[in-house]
């Protein structure tokens, strides 16, 4: 399967606003197809991180700490990894340090002169490009007009457009290259080609009277079977980051203004640099509509979300759940903005806004300039190295805010609101389904960070919330899987998170709750008159694959000879318990509607259709939500009286694993057989090979199952 972790570089040295432009440029661009992840020097260290990346993006900071923490091990395995195939992107100080020697302020006291273990680049960086840079400020930053040769890019002439081979980026402490064709050097290194040049204003960092003609600023090297491409420049920084107030030098103070006009071109040259590393950019970061713009840089951004009861019938309920929201607020929110009143729930992760939608027909549901006022498009992303300070410019930027809407019956947005999610039809296909608790509320934000982090992190609203409540979202910005993974939000693709308080029952284990749920997910569709020929399966411990011919733009290897099983969903599950009850988040990601990167339900409905001549209909994810948890709310009150030894013949039906072979990691890669699955800890059951007596039970927490390799590890924390 294809690698599709875009891996961010975060540990000691990094520049966190760097860090935090740089993930949402990242996202901008790729996180349709790809998921963006932040890592530190352990995990790079120590973790098998190579099969899953697609590509390691270094930003820009400080050189020596990242010499420090990725010294040795780190850099052999980044240089392994590039050379089998991978990818590199270095910013400013990631430029400098995938070259083979950096010189860094020669003479001054911010001197950095040495060789560098990674080279992948084995010439060297020299800098900085341009005199001023200052560690603690923004003064030595400017709007360089860099040249691009276009004929290095892999992209038609059309893609340009119509715009200048000169265009003004982001700069503000980088070097330049002395590649060969640059110092003159014999014989040239043909694995090393110029993408940008400087300006002639660059001056010599040994002598600053000399002028330097056509410095390299962006290269990219052929490094084995793979590429790295190091920029002295920033083209991921976008004018709407910076805050006017950095750039009051007589070089930059028209800085903003400069990268403005120039935001389209900045945006077509990295879209074009990505292109050039063989990744797929969304369309949508390219718009040259203004727009257009702002509605791209809005996807980056969260949404109001919005809560509702899926059914009227139990109003009481309804009155207690509202009325508590409301009451356990703490503190007024700001109503300066357009007199919105609202009250904020001051919570463990997130200040909550609270209002109610407004009503009447033909309006916005939340005005557009006080959600704006809320949710600011310059909330930073996450940043999850434990060496990243969140506190800047003397404020706390850890905590986050999002809004909860309240919406009566009459209240509910329409899909001029929520246009890539109809509210209205989702609730009406869950009245339908006829679920007594599973999907009785339902809440929903276009873009969120993750539907399952928003309830896990905020106990308050949690312990509000009714049982069976539904968490959906379009897009999550940090969408999670098992593990330290991730969840890819590709457009088409639903996600939600649904709330479960479970009574401490011996015949009903908790731990078979995730068996249950993914079993419910495969079987809601393939129950469906006609579906049951869809080639969905189970993979332990709660994968959702699926047989699939690869076509000829997926992300899949050219060299599949045939079809073959892919993920097309999963369940992430956590719990908490209090008095006797379990209170459980199933987080559920499943490829409705969405072909790549992998494939989707409808595709497979539509192979099936084209195969078996049949006209089987798509299915909507507003649809696909209902019959998720209608399904499951129908197994799960079989499996509170009887447990999961009724489920378990149409389990084993719907799985991958029946007599399959297998090799065991840890237990000197042993060969055993898979004999089923225990119905009372949801352990793993493998016979061994060379002594048939002996058979081994696997936790599903606690072990990793590459289903295409058959080899059963245990996973790396």
């Amino acid at each position: 399967m294809a690698a599709l972790n875009i891996l961010v570089y975060s540990g000691p040295g990094i520049g966190l606003n760097a860090h935090a432009y740089l993930v949402r440029t990242l996202r901008q661009f790729l996180s349709h197809r790809y998921a963006v992840i932040t890592v530190g020097p352990e995990t790079l260290r120590k973790e098998p991180w190579e099969s899953k990346a697609v590509i390691l993006v270094v930003p820009g900071g400080r050189d020596m700490p990242y010499v420090t923490e990725m010294k040795g091990e780190v850099n052999r395995r980044i240089k392994e990894w590039v050379k089998r195939g991978g990818k590199y992107l270095g910013f400013c100080a990631g430029g400098y340090y995938g070259s083979g020697r950096v010189v860094f302020q020669p003479g001054t006291p911010m001197e950095v002169n040495g060789d560098r273990e990674l080279a992948l680049f084995k010439g060297t960086c020299l800098g900085c490009s341009y005199p001023g840079y200052d560690y603690k400020s923004d003064d030595g930053a400017r709007a360089v007009e860099v040249e691009v040769d276009r004929s290095k890019f892999s992209v038609p002439d059309t893609f340009w457009k119509d715009d200048p081979t000169g265009l003004r980026v982001y700069y503000n402490g980088g070097g330049y290259f002395l590649t060969s064709d640059f110092t003159g050097d014999q014989p040239e290194d043909t694995d090393v080609s110029v993408l940008a040049r400087y300006p002639s204003d660059v001056t010599d960092p040994y002598d600053r009277s000399k002028q330097v003609v056509n410095a390299p600023a962006i290269i990219s090297c052929k490094v084995g079977k793979g590429i790295a491409v190091l920029s002295g420049v920033h083209p991921e920084y976008a004018w709407d980051f910076l805050a006017p107030s950095s750039y009051s030098k007589p070089h930059n103070r028209n800085l903003i203004s400069l990268l403005r006009h120039n935001d389209a071109y900045r945006r077509r040259l990295l879209g074009a640099i990505f292109t050039h590393m063989k990744l797929v950019i969304d369309p949508e970061a390219l718009v040259d509509d203004l727009e257009q713009q702002q509605q791209a840089t809005r996807s980056s951004s969260v949404t109001p979300t919005f809560f509702v009861p899926a059914r009227m019938t139990d109003v009481a309920e309804i009155y207690n759940t509202v009325h508590a929201l409301n009451s356990v607020a703490t503190t007024k929110g700001d109503t300066s903005v357009v007199g919105v009143a609202d009250v904020v729930l001051r919570d463990l992760a997130e200040d909550i806004h609270i209002v109610t939608a407004a009503t009447g027909s033909g309006q916005r549901r939340v005005p557009s300039d006080y959600q704006y006022a809320v949710l600011k498009p310059e909330q930073a992303p996450e940043v999850t190295s434990a060496y990243a300070s969140t506190t800047v410019d003397g404020k706390d930027h850890s905590r986050k805010h999002s809004m909860l809407v309240l919406c009566a019956p009459d209240t509910i947005p329409d899909t001029s609101e929520t246009p890539r999610f109809d509210m209205q039809l989702a609730l009406k296909h869950l009245r339908d389904a006829k679920a007594h608790t599973v999907g009785s509320w339902l809440m929903y934000s276009d873009t969120t960070w993750s539907t399952q982090t928003f309830l896990e992190k905020n106990e308050k609203l949690l312990s509000l919330l009714p049982d069976g409540t539904i968490n959906v979202a379009t897009r999550q910005l940090t969408g999670r899987g098992r593990g330290r993974n991730t969840w890819i939000s590709p457009l088409g693709c639903l996600q939600f998170t649904t709330l479960i308080r479970h009574p401490n029952l011996k015949q009903a284990p908790v731990v078979m709750m995730q068996y249950l749920m993914s079993l419910a997910i495969v079987e809601a569709i393939k129950a469906l008159p006609g579906y049951g020929g869809l080639p969905l399966r189970l993979k332990w411990p709660n994968d959702i694959y699926a047989l699939h011919t690869p076509v000829g733009d997926s992300d899949e290897s050219s060299d599949a000879s045939g079809p073959t099983f892919v993920k097309i969903g999963g369940i992430l599950v956590s719990s908490s318990f209090k008095n006797d009850e379990f209170t459980l988040l199933f987080g559920s990601g499943i490829n409705v509607a969405n072909r790549l990167p992998t494939t989707s339900i409808n595709s497979l409905i539509r192979e099936y259709n084209n195969f078996h001549g049949t006209g089987l209909l798509c299915i909507t994810p507003e649809r696909a939500l209902a019959l998720f948890t209608a399904k499951f709310e129908e197994f799960y009150r079989q499996f509170l009286v009887n447990g999961f030894e009724p489920f378990l013949k149409l389990y084993y039906k719907n799985w991958l694993h029946t007599d399959q072979l297998v090799t065991l990691a840890d237990r000197s890669y042993e060969r055993a057989k898979v004999v089923g699955l225990s119905t009372t800890d949801g352990q793993l059951q493998v016979r061994s090979l060379s002594s048939p007596g002996t058979v081994y039970n696997l936790q599903p927490d606690g072990n990793s199952f590459d289903v295409l390799q058959g080899l059963i590890s245990r996973k790396v924390l």
